[in-house]
């Protein structure tokens, strides 16, 4: 060994302990992973622990009439506050039934600062100095940050965890990304909403660069994943799979329904006339999905126009039987590879229901009819979606007048993908965490404009602008967010064309400062489960603690100690009694749940037993739990 150090020259020698260097930082990376988890790979980053272990203090929402547009007509909902405090704050009447939650978040390309709190690489006094000096400690992400990758996993870590709280169990959680942060991203789906719970990769081919030197990169990503994929299985068998309908259908069948009208039952000059519609069409058009469907016949009224099919088995191996032509009594020419049709009693019955198209002679192959809206209205969704994003460009610049919004998404786009993954539910609940110019908003008006539903958003943006926006950070939300939805509900676009209006509305909040003890005290028991269990979650390392079906305990810890809230109308429902803490464990010992139980209370009448029971005096336990009582002790605030 000696002797083969002794041979190595200097630039050799630097390399071999450069070599050693990385080898070791690996190994402290990677002994912090568990060789017992679930994952076969894991992200580890700066910050992870202290993702696992920190507290989100939920904020009180407060109405704002004067920026609220028709509240009365609609349960929408757009608020001006910083995203993870809100999303935890509605976790106290969404948890659990969010249909889409959909995120738009920075893609840290450094055109697209975010704000980004550097607490994990402070310790507790130098973040109480910051907020001192300057109110926060959130500071923008720029493209020569040496972390910004590590500071953007921080930001959208917590924020999907969020995310997951919130949604349904057949919920669907689509994020847009581009490829700075599409890596990233992907582990930290598959970490926090598990690998087997990916539906899809869908990609957003939406503008060309010809600029480029090496490849024209003009497309984006769409990350799908199901909060749990057994749940919507098991959906999908009663609602059927997810279709959309075919592209150009409803310029098709405009035609057609002219052509009906035009020619009544002439059926070969309704045909005709379809056929030169279609002619000559191109793949990338619309009704090239559609194209063959230009046969035409009495049950066309109602099932629509019909395409020739072919009767052949796929691959070969159909059955083999004779098939004889109506006029000549001879038998037809068979299919190379077998009929379809598994037998010749059932394609007799295709016959006695006028759906075999006969060749002239013998030696043809009959072709079997297939009306359009017999189920082939509709297509599967490609992963590949292409289309211009130029126009969702100039319908910002229609909306406002200038160019609010440097790179829009597209409603259509949105539309067809919130309909897609809520089997068209009328009444779903749509959540965009990052809402800024308020495209899901619209798309939502859209799609109850469409069909009459009465589907709801959920907008939150924190004002958080761009280096070259046009906006003021106070006035984003309320200028660009909410005004965008103002004006596409009353038809006043800034173009001055007239633009249908929509028989909706919302009610704009504010975040307000972190919740007191007086909230806390008028909190009903849900109200207060909630934020109990918020506290719960995020020291159990985000693992979901609740236990439902009990008068008292309402979760569990990590470690399976139960948790229970004592927590009913007046004073003495709000103690904790003997009796009741037998009740308490008696429920612990029913689920499993092992000592001592944590007990939240207003008060304690029960013996000391810390073995047994441990007591959380309600307000102060939960402040101190969620960092706000020794911040109001302390005099500091967060803005």
């Amino acid at each position: 060994m000696d002797s083969f150090y002794g041979d190595l020259d200097k630039e050799e020698l630097i390399r071999l302990l450069i070599d050693k260097d990385e080898e070791i930082k690996l190994g402290k990376i990677f002994s912090s992973i568990s060789s017992e988890d679930n994952l076969d790979s894991s992200l580890q980053w700066r910050g992870r622990q202290k993702f696992l272990a920190d507290k989100i203090q939920p904020v009180k929402l407060v109405p704002i009439q004067k920026k609220s547009f028709s509240p009365n007509k609609s349960d929408n909902l757009i608020i001006d506050g910083e995203n993870l405090s809100v999303m935890t704050s509605l976790l106290k009447d969404y948890r659990g039934k969010i249909d889409v939650i959909y995120l738009d978040p920075p893609y840290n390309t450094g055109n697209d600062s975010f704000p980004y709190n550097d607490d994990y690489l402070l310790n507790k006094n130098e973040v109480k100095q910051k907020r001192k000096e300057v109110g926060r400690t959130a500071e923008l992400v720029s493209l020569d940050d040496p972390n910004r990758h590590t500071k953007w996993i921080n930001h959208m870590a917590p924020r999907l965890w969020a995310a997951k709280k919130l949604l349904k169990q057949t919920g669907v959680i689509i994020a847009s990304i581009d490829e700075h942060e599409l890596p990233r991203l992907w582990l930290l789906m598959e970490e926090i909403f598990k690998p087997q719970n990916r539906l899809s990769t869908l990609i957003w081919e939406r503008s060309r660069k010809n600029d480029t030197t090496y490849f024209s990169e003009g497309h984006e990503y769409m990350l799908v994943w199901a909060n749990n994929v057994n749940e919507l299985d098991a959906k999908a068998k009663i609602k059927g799979k997810w279709r959309v309908i075919k592209p150009g259908l409803e310029s098709f069948m405009e035609e057609f329904n002219r052509l009906q009208q035009e020619f009544e039952d002439d059926y070969s000059s309704i045909s005709e006339g379809l056929k030169m519609f279609v002619k000559g069409i191109k793949k990338e058009n619309p009704l090239w999905t559609v194209r063959q469907y230009v046969g035409v016949d009495s049950k066309s009224s109602e099932l629509g126009p019909f395409k020739e099919d072919d009767p052949s088995w796929p691959g070969g191996g159909g059955p083999d039987y004779d098939i004889f032509h109506p006029d000549t009594k001879n038998p037809v020419r068979k299919p190379p590879k077998g009929w379809i049709i598994s037998s010749p009693e059932e394609f007799q019955k295709l016959i006695n229901d006028d759906r075999v198209i006969w060749k002239k002679v013998d030696k043809g192959t009959p072709k079997i009819k297939k009306y359009l809206f017999e189920g082939r209205e509709k297509d599967v969704f490609t992963s590949v979606i292409t289309k211009d994003s130029r126009g969702s460009v100039m319908q910002i610049k229609k909306i406002f007048g200038n160019e609010a919004f440097k790179n829009p998404k597209d409603p259509t786009i949105l539309s067809k993908l919130f309909n897609l993954v809520t089997w068209n539910d009328k009444n779903s609940i749509i959540l965009d965490p990052y809402a800024g110019s308020g495209t899901t908003g619209h798309s939502v008006l859209d799609m109850n404009q469409e069909d009459g539903g009465n589907r709801r958003f959920i907008l939150i943006e924190g004002g958080y602008v761009g280096k070259n926006s046009i906006y003021k950070q106070k006035e984003y939300t309320d200028s660009l967010t909410a005004e965008r939805l103002r004006r596409v509900i009353s038809g006043n676009w800034a173009d001055g064309k007239q633009h249908e209006t929509y028989d909706s509305g919302f009610t704009f909040f504010k975040a307000d400062k972190a919740i007191t003890k007086e909230e806390i005290m008028a909190s009903n028991r849900e109200s207060l489960s909630d934020v109990i269990l918020q506290v719960a979650d995020e020291e159990s390392n985000r693992i979901d603690c609740r236990v439902q079906g009990c008068r008292y305990l309402i979760g569990h810890t990590r470690s399976g100690m139960g948790i229970a809230l004592v927590w009913e109308a007046g004073k003495e429902g709000r103690t904790l009694t003997i009796e009741v803490l037998k009740a308490i464990l008696s429920e612990a010992e029913a689920i499993g749940c092992s000592k001592p139980i944590h007990v939240y209370a207003g008060a304690n009448e029960g013996p000391f037993a810390d073995h047994i029971y441990r007591f959380h005096q309600i307000p102060d336990a939960i402040l101190a739990k969620l960092g706000i009582l020794s911040l109001e002790e302390e005099g500091v605030t967060e803005e």
